[in-house]
C-alpha cells in the first residue's frame, strides 16, 4: 500500500484526541518496574539454589506475583484515566508489592518471611479492590465485575491467612495453591460479566508485551551477572555469547507473533473465551522466560564443564514450554494448522529431544542447541508473520 505525503492541495485532516491509540502511561511504566524488583527476587531463587525443590518454590512464588501484575493491567486497561488519585491508590498497591520482593527469597524458610509475603500480597490486591470501587463512580459498567472480584478476593484472602497463621509445615503451602487456584478461577466463573466491562484489546496487548520484556530483562541480567561471577574463566565468553543468543531469540521468536495487523487481536476485548486464553496464555508464557532466565544466569555462572539436571531442563523444558504455549495462544485466533503454531510445536518437541544429551554436552552448547532452533523457527516462520501483517 502507497501512502502518499500530504501537499499543499491535500491539506493534512487534524486527528481527534478520541482516535488516537491509547499507550501505555508513563505512570504504567513506573509501576512496572516495581515488578522487575519483584520478578528479579523470584529469578535469584534459581539461580541461588539451582536444584529441583527450589526451581518449584521459585515458579510457584512467580504465580502471585504475576497475578497481581494482571489485576492492576486489567483494571487500568478497562478504566484508568491517570488520575492523582488513581496514582496515589496505585502506589499504595505497588508499596505493597515491593514487601512482596523483599519477603520473596525468605519464604519456605522463616515463618516471618511468609506472612509478610502473604500480608504484602494481600495488601497489593486491597489496592486493585480500592481501584474498583472509586471506578464505579464513573463507569457504571464495572458494577458487576467489580462485585465478583471483591467477594471472589474476600473469599481466598480468608484461606490465604488461614494457611499462613494457623497451618504449618506442607499444609501452609497446599492451602496457598488452593486459594491462589481459586483466584485464577475467578474470571473463569465471572463468565459473560466480563464482556460488559470496556477494554481496549490493542492496549492490554501492548501491555502484556512490556511485562514479557521485564521477564526477558531477568535472563539479561542472569548472563550479565554470570559473567561477572566467571571473571576470566576461558568458557565464559563462548557460553555468554550462547546465553545472549537465546535471549534474542527468545525475544524475536515473541514479538514476531505478537506483530500483526491492528484489529487482529479485537476478539480479546469481547472478554470471553479470546480474552482467558490470551491472559492466562501468558502465564506459562512468562513463568517459561522467568525460569529459563534463573537457568541460564546459574549456567553461565557455573564452574562445571556440564549443567545437572534440573537446570538443564529448566533451560530446554523452559524453552520448548514457552513455544508451546505461545504456538497455543496464536491458534486461538488463527486455528491450529496455520503454519506458525505448527512450527512452533516442532521446533520445542526439537528442543526436549536434547534433554537426553545434556550430560554429555557442553554447558555452551546446551544454550546455544535451543537457540539454533529458536533462529531456525523464526526464520520459517517469517512468511506466515508477514501474511498476519497485510489488512
Amino acid at each position: 500500500m502507497t501512502v502518499s505525503r500530504p501537499t499543499l492541495e491535500t491539506p493534512q485532516q487534524p486527528v481527534l484526541a478520541g482516535e488516537l491509540p491509547r499507550r501505555a502511561t508513563w505512570f504504567e511504566l513506573f509501576g512496572d518496574l516495581v515488578f522487575v524488583a519483584a520478578v528479579g527476587q523470584a529469578t535469584h531463587r534459581i539461580g541461588g539454589h539451582p536444584h529441583a525443590a527450589s526451581i518449584a518454590a521459585a515458579a510457584a512464588l512467580f504465580v502471585p506475583l504475576w497475578w497481581t501484575w494482571v489485576l492492576y493491567a486489567v483494571r487500568a486497561n478497562r478504566a484508568d484515566r491517570d488520575l492523582t488519585v488513581q496514582r496515589l491508590l496505585t502506589t499504595a498497591g505497588l508499596a505493597a508489592v515491593t514487601g512482596m520482593a523483599v519477603h520473596l527469597g525468605g519464604v519456605g524458610h522463616d515463618r516471618g518471611a511468609d506472612a509478610g509475603f502473604v500480608v504484602s500480597y494481600l495488601c497489593a490486591r486491597a489496592g486493585v479492590a480500592a481501584l474498583y470501587l472509586r471506578d464505579l463512580r464513573h463507569e457504571p459498567r464495572l458494577r458487576r465485575i467489580a462485585a465478583s472480584y471483591l467477594t471472589g478476593s474476600a473469599v481466598t484472602a480468608a484461606i490465604w491467612l488461614a494457611a499462613t497463621f494457623a497451618l504449618d509445615g506442607p499444609a501452609r503451602y497446599v492451602a496457598w495453591g488452593v486459594a491462589m487456584t481459586a483466584e485464577l478461577a475467578l474470571p473463569l466463573l465471572a463468565g459473560r460479566r466480563l464482556a460488559d466491562s470496556p477494554s481496549d484489546a490493542e492496549h492490554l496487548r501492548e501491555r502484556f508485551g512490556l511485562f514479557t520484556i521485564i521477564v526477558l530483562g531477568e535472563t539479561v541480567l542472569g548472563f550479565t551477572n554470570g559473567l561477572v561471577t566467571a571473571e576470566t574463566a576461558p568458557a565464559a565468553a563462548l557460553t555468554g555469547a550462547a546465553a545472549f543468543a537465546l535471549a534474542a531469540g527468545l525475544w524475536w521468536s515473541y514479538f514476531s507473533a505478537s506483530s500483526t495487523r491492528p484489529g487482529a487481536h479485537d476478539a480479546v476485548a469481547s472478554g470471553g473465551r479470546h480474552m482467558h486464553v490470551y491472559v492466562f496464555g501468558h502465564l506459562p508464557i512468562q513463568l517459561a522466560l522467568a525460569v529459563t532466565g534463573g537457568a541460564v544466569g546459574a549456567a553461565v555462572a557455573t564452574t562445571t564443564s556440564h549443567l545437572n539436571t534440573a537446570l538443564a531442563a529448566c533451560v530446554l523444558g523452559g524453552t520448548a514450554v514457552f513455544l508451546t504455549s505461545t504456538a497455543l495462544v496464536r491458534a486461538s485466533f488463527t486455528g491450529l494448522r496455520e503454519p506458525v503454531v505448527l512450527i512452533r510445536f516442532v521446533t520445542a518437541a526439537a528442543t526436549l529431544c536434547l534433554l537426553p544429551a545434556v550430560g554429555r554436552l557442553p554447558v555452551a552448547a546446551t544454550l546455544a542447541a535451543p537457540a539454533a532452533l529458536l533462529a531456525a523457527s523464526v526464520v520459517a516462520e517469517a512468511p506466515g508473520h508477514r501474511r498476519r501483517l497485510v489488512p
